[in-house]
């Protein structure tokens, strides 16, 4: 505490001042999205968005979805399973 503390009202003060830069900013941002709303392209730029978090979405599942098995690889297990069914009926 400051040594002119006017009877503990310091943290009133304190809570007083912040609840001010609170709302300055609150306005602030009320503004911007004032702004924002007035835009004609205000349609274009949700799609955009939304194309946007599809996108995001796709490559998050994808990063973590299991990967397929290789195209090569199963290939040739079929080939090895077919040479070995041949060589069982052959015998």
């Amino acid at each position: 505490m400051t040594t002119d503390d006017e009877g503990g009202r310091d943290p009133l003060y304190a809570v007083a001042g912040l609840a001010d830069l609170a709302l300055d900013r609150a306005g602030a941002a009320l503004r911007g999205l004032r702004g924002l709303l007035g835009r004609s392209d205000l349609a274009e730029l949700a799609r955009d968005g939304q194309d946007e978090l599809t996108a995001r979405g796709r490559l998050l599942v994808q990063r973590h979805a299991a990967t397929p098995e290789a195209h090569l690889e199963l290939l040739a297990r079929r080939a090895a399973a077919r040479t070995d069914h041949a060589r069982r009926d052959d015998v």
